[in-house]
């Protein structure tokens, strides 16, 4: 909030009932340059006095920003991948004008001019739908403008006035399933359907006190929660996310590695090129006593097309089309009789006996384990533990019949129970 308003306060004041002025006309050259990578990347922007975009690169519980292209001479804000052109797009603020800016697979950019119809504000919070419609929101304000990228023109817009509320405001926006997506600095998951700009907060999702001022969408339709305070990134899946009751569940977090301060921070995302087969199997002990050692061992595997055709895959249809994954979370939770489990694999934890991993890419084929230790309860009369693990995968997954699979224990009593 400090940082926003900080950042307003070069804006000059616009004459007050005066009409935006229409958009000059701007000699658009052919150019050569393609838009962004869609093969599973997360986007980010941020910095002080200007800002600089970056890949947000995953790996084993951490994630690592990476420049893309040079730093442009201002800042900007509301950033989305347009499906239509792959462009990505942003809003400047600070300077005399809301221009429309434009950034290729290299980083480099384009400003386009301003806005028509766009009365000048602090926009913070931008994505598009699927449709190629960007909407924008500006901050501590009730109405999201959406905008014709092509014709740099307002096209129409959502009146939401809870979002006047400083304490409803929220600091970015993703699209998924006709709904605009969002948090506000208490945690609550906002969700506003844009048809009629109906809002409903869901209150108590992640941890609150600081903004999360990056969101995006994973190819799987999970969200993406970046913190502004230390750059912590939240994975959200939301089971019935259209219906009055949506289900929200914390599936994993990675770290910022080298930590950098994320001042105007702002994310986004394409997966429109990403699609990969995960698979994940378990193992565990047939049989154990009470009081032994109990070794859960699970692989995630990227699903090959050889593994298929050779005949170690019973769906032959499973897996076609797809390719290298670009990143996955994992959780499993881990059953009462397991006491005292740990884990010294790259990417887990255990917390409240849930244990949470994260990966980076995997390629066709390749694989990562996974172990979990701990001891088995003291019962007293034989007793079947079952446990499944569930992958994540950051992109698309065509086939998810094997996302998930169940291993099984027997624990005996011990001498003394008996």
């Amino acid at each position: 909030m400090g940082i926003v308003a900080g950042l307003a306060a070069g804006l000059p004041a616009s004459p007050a009932g005066a009409a935006p002025a229409p958009a000059p006309a701007v000699a658009q050259q052919p150019h050569k340059e393609k838009g962004v990578d869609c093969d599973g990347k997360v986007y980010a922007s941020f910095g002080n006095p200007a800002d600089q975009l970056y890949t947000a690169d995953r790996g084993a519980g951490t994630y690592q920003f990476t420049a893309l292209g040079s730093q442009p001479p201002f800042l900007y804000n509301a950033i989305g991948v347009n499906p239509n052109d792959r462009f990505l797009y942003g809003t400047t603020f600070g300077n005399a004008n809301n221009d429309l800016v434009r950034f290729d697979r290299n980083g480099d950019f384009t400003k386009l001019g301003p806005i028509s119809g766009l009365p000048e504000a602090l926009y913070i919070s931008g994505t598009f739908d699927d449709e190629g419609n960007y909407y924008i929101l500006a901050d501590d304000t009730p109405t999201i403008y959406k905008v014709d990228v092509k014709s740099r023109s307002v096209t129409g817009s959502i009146d939401v006035p809870e979002l006047s509320d400083p304490e409803l405001d929220i600091f970015d926006i993703a699209f998924r399933d006709g709904f605009l997506w969002g948090s506000t600095d208490d945690g609550a998951i906002a969700r506003i359907r844009v048809s009629n700009g109906d809002i409903d907060f869901f209150p108590g999702v992640l941890p609150g006190g600081s903004d999360f001022g990056g969101v995006f969408v994973y190819g799987n339709g999970d969200l993406g929660f970046f913190r502004n305070s230390n750059g912590e990134l939240f994975r959200v899946h939301v089971k019935n996310a259209t219906s009055a009751d949506p289900e929200f569940t914390i599936l994993s977090t990675q770290d910022q590695v080298p930590d950098q301060e994320l001042v105007n921070l702002d994310a986004t995302s394409c997966f429109l090129d990403s699609k990969a087969d995960l698979a994940v199997h378990k193992r565990a002990p047939r049989e154990v006593t009470s009081g032994g050692g109990i070794t859960y061992r699970i692989t995630v595997k990227n699903v090959s097309k050889d593994e298929r055709e050779k005949g170690k895959d019973k769906d032959k249809d499973r897996g076609k089309g797809t390719g290298d994954s670009s990143g996955w979370s994992l959780t499993d939770d881990l059953p009462a009789e397991l006491q005292s489990p740990s884990t010294s694999t790259e990417g887990c934890e255990i917390a409240d006996g849930l244990l949470s991993c994260t990966g980076g890419p995997l390629e066709k084929g390749d694989k990562v384990e996974i172990e979990v230790t701990g001891t088995a309860a003291s019962v007293l009369e034989p007793t079947t533990v079952e446990n499944t693990a569930t992958v994540y995968g950051d992109d698309k997954d065509p086939h998810k019949q094997n996302d998930r699979d169940t291993a099984s224990t027997l624990i005996t009593p011990g001498d003394s129970a008996r």
